[in-house]
C-alpha cells in the first residue's frame, strides 16, 4: 500500500501543473486574505508603467518600467518582467528578470504583448528629463531570453526637425508577418503627427526611419498628440486622434497591411462638439472587425461610435449613441468588448457632493447601437470615492469583473461582478480586493488579465510609499468572488471527502445542512469523468482507472475541490 500511495503522489507531481487550473497548489503565492500584499517586485527605486497579459495556461506574464538602478549617470532605466503560473507562484527570479538597461537612458513608456511563443515588447527611451529619442523592439522567450541579436530601432528623432519621439499612441499590434509598431514624435514648431513601422519575425525593420509621418488636416487641431491605435483584424489597424477640448472632433482612419491609408477621408466619430480629453478614449474592435470608440465628452457623457471596415458610420446620425444621459458628470470611462456587446464602466458624480465624489456606473450595448440595460446605466458601486478609476475584465457565463478604488485614500481596491442582465453577482460595495494604502494601486497603472476559468488576476503598480518606491504587485479574485483556493475554501467550509484514496466509492463529509452542487470529477488531464447529482453524499467511483483526480463543488457560494486518489 505504502509503495502504491508513492507512486500516486509521483504521478500528482507529473500533473500538477494542469491540476492547478482546477485545484490550485500549496505553493500557491496569490493573497487570500486582503490585508496581505503579494509583490511582483518590491525592489527599491520606482516600478512603474506595468503591462500584463495571460500565458495561455492560467497563469500570467507582466512586465514593468524598473528605475531601482536608474539614474542620469548610472546604469539608466530598466525593464523588467516576471512570470506567474496559475497559482501564483513566481517562474522568473525574485523581483524580476531584467529585460532591458542602457546606462544613463531612461524608459518613456512601454508596451508588451504575447507573441508568438513568446512576448514582443516595444518602448521609447532617451536621456533623463529630455524626452523620448528612439523607439526599440524585442521578441523574448517564455524565459525572457531575446531571441533578435539586438533590439530592433523603430524611429530615432533628427534634430532639427524632429525634435522627440513620443510614447504617446505606442502600440503593438500583432500581424501574420510580424507586428506593426505605433507611436507619436514631435515636430520643431511644437507641432505633433502620427508615425508607426513595422518588424517581421526576424526583427526586421520595414520602412526607413520615420517615414511613415501622418498628418491629419486641419493641422490646428492637433497642438496634442492623443494618438490611439487597434488592430483590424486583416494586418492593418485603426488610428483615432483629436487634440481633446471643447469643440474639437474625433477623427478616424484606417491603414491596410501595407501602411496605405485605406478610406479617402478621415471618418469623424464626434460630429463635432462631442470630443472629450483624448487620453480618457479607447478603441475597440468586435468579430466583424468593426472599429468601436468610447469616450466621455467635455460635457460629461459616455458616448460609444461604430465605424464600419469601409469607413462609415455604423449607426445614425450623429454616429455615436450616449450610455447615460444623466446630468451629472461622468469620467474615467473603461471599456471591454465581451459576449457580443461593447461593456463601459466609469466615474459617475450623481448624487455626490463635490467634483471629488465619484460612484460607479456601468452599461452595455449591441452592436445594432442598442442599450441593454437602463437608459442612464446600472450602479455598481454606489457610495462615494474620490478617484475610483474603474476598469473591467471579461470573467465566466458573459460576465465581467469589475474593479475600482475606495472608501478613505483609496485605501481598498475592490471588484464586483457583473452579469449580463446588469445585475450585481457580489454584495455591494464588492469583495476587497486589497486594502493596505500604502499598496493599493495608484490611479489607472493596473491591468485585470481575465482566465478561461472566469477568475482574474490583477497587477497594479503602488503610489510609491517609503522605503522601496512604487511596487509591482498582483491579487486575484475567483468567478464566484472569493480569494482563497478552491481547496482552501473546502478546509475552511469544512468540505472534505473519505476514504482517500478509495476504491469503489466516496463519501462527502459537509457541514450541517450544507447541500453541495456542481459536483464534477476530473482527471489528471482536466477531463470531466464523472458528474453527479446536486446534494449528493456519496459518489460511486466503479469503473475509473486507478489515478490521481480532483473533485470540484460549490457550496455556500464558494467553488470548493478536494484531491482524490483512486486505487
Amino acid at each position: 500500500m505504502k509503495t502504491r500511495l508513492l507512486q500516486l503522489a509521483a504521478g500528482w507531481a507529473r500533473c500538477c501543473g494542469l491540476l492547478l487550473l482546477l485545484a490550485g497548489s500549496a505553493r500557491a503565492q496569490f493573497s487570500t486574505v486582503p490585508s496581505q500584499t503579494q509583490f511582483v517586485c518590491n525592489a527599491t527605486g520606482n516600478q512603474v508603467g506595468v503591462q500584463a497579459f495571460a500565458d495561455g495556461a492560467g497563469g500570467s506574464y507582466s512586465v514593468w518600467i524598473d528605475k531601482r538602478n536608474g539614474n542620469n549617470t548610472g546604469l539608466g532605466t530598466a525593464i523588467y518582467a516576471q512570470h506567474l503560473s496559475a497559482a501564483g507562484v513566481a517562474l522568473l527570479p525574485a523581483n524580476g528578470l531584467r529585460l532591458f538597461q542602457t546606462g544613463s537612458r531612461e524608459i518613456f513608456g512601454l508596451r508588451a504583448i504575447a507573441w508568438r511563443s513568446g512576448m514582443l515588447v516595444a518602448w521609447v527611451q532617451g536621456a533623463f528629463g529630455v524626452g523620448g529619442d528612439t523607439v526599440r523592439c524585442q521578441y523574448y522567450s517564455t524565459a525572457g531570453v531575446p531571441q533578435w541579436a539586438t533590439p530592433t530601432l523603430i524611429a530615432a528623432r533628427v534634430l532639427p526637425g524632429i525634435i522627440y519621439e513620443s510614447e504617446q499612441g505606442l502600440n503593438i499590434i500583432p500581424t501574420s508577418t510580424g507586428a506593426t509598431i505605433t507611436h507619436a514624435l514631435a515636430l520643431n514648431g511644437g507641432s505633433a503627427r502620427f508615425t508607426f513601422n513595422q518588424v517581421n519575425t526576424a526583427g526586421v525593420r520595414a520602412y526607413p526611419n520615420n517615414d511613415r509621418q501622418i498628418q491629419v488636416l486641419p493641422q490646428s487641431i492637433f497642438a496634442l498628440d492623443y494618438y490611439h491605435t487597434v488592430g483590424d483584424g486583416a494586418d492593418g489597424f485603426y488610428m483615432v486622434a483629436s487634440a481633446g477640448g471643447f469643440g474639437r472632433e474625433i477623427y478616424a482612419q484606417r491603414f491596410n497591411a501595407a501602411g496605405v491609408a485605406a478610406w479617402a477621408s478621415y471618418a469623424i466619430v464626434s460630429a463635432g462638439g462631442a470630443s472629450g480629453r483624448g487620453s480618457d478614449w479607447q478603441l475597440l474592435t468586435d468579430p466583424a472587425n468593426n472599429l468601436y470608440v468610447a469616450w466621455t465628452s467635455n460635457g460629461g457623457d459616455p458616448l460609444v461610435a461604430k465605424v464600419l471596415p469601409g469607413g462609415a458610420l455604423g449607426w445614425a446620425s450623429p454616429g455615436y449613441v450616449a450610455l447615460s444621459t444623466d446630468p451629472a458628470y461622468q469620467t474615467n470611462p473603461y471599456a471591454l468588448w465581451h459576449d457580443s456587446a461593447l461593456w463601459m464602466i466609469w466615474e459617475d458624480a450623481r448624487g455626490g457632493s463635490g467634483s471629488f465624489d465619484y460612484k460607479c456606473y456601468a452599461q452595455k450595448i449591441d452592436a445594432a447601437g442598442t442599450l441593454a440595460w437602463a437608459a442612464n446605466g446600472v450602479p455598481v458601486y454606489a457610495l462615494s470615492a474620490g478617484y475610483p478609476r474603474p476598469k473591467l475584465a471579461p470573467s465566466d457565463n458573459g460576465s465581467v469583473m469589475a474593479f475600482y478604488a475606495t472608501d478613505t485614500n483609496a485605501a481598498n481596491f475592490r471588484v464586483q461582478k457583473l452579469l449580463p442582465t446588469g445585475a450585481l453577482a457580489f454584495t455591494a460595495p464588492g469583495v476587497i480586493l486589497h486594502s493596505v494604502a500604502d499598496n493599493r494601486p495608484h490611479l489607472l497603472d493596473y491591468v485585470p488579465v481575465g482566465q478561461p476559468n472566469g477568475s482574474v488576476q490583477v497587477y497594479w503598480a503602488s503610489p510609491g510609499a517609503a522605503p522601496t518606491g512604487s511596487d509591482i504587485c498582483v491579487g486575484r479574485i475567483q468567478s464566484s468572488g472569493t480569494l482563497l483556493s478552491t481547496e482552501k475554501a473546502a478546509e475552511a467550509l469544512g468540505f472534505a471527502v473519505y476514504p482517500n484514496p478509495a476504491t469503489s466509492g466516496l463519501k462527502l463529509q459537509l457541514p450541517n445542512g450544507a447541500r453541495p452542487t456542481g459536483l464534477r470529477l476530473y482527471d489528471a488531464q482536466g477531463r470531466l469523468v464523472r458528474a453527479f447529482a446536486d446534494g449528493a453524499a456519496s459518489l460511486p467511483l466503479r469503473g475509473l482507472p486507478v489515478g490521481l483526480y480532483v473533485l470540484r463543488a460549490t457550496l455556500a457560494g464558494q467553488e470548493v475541490s478536494r484531491r482524490v486518489a483512486v486505487e
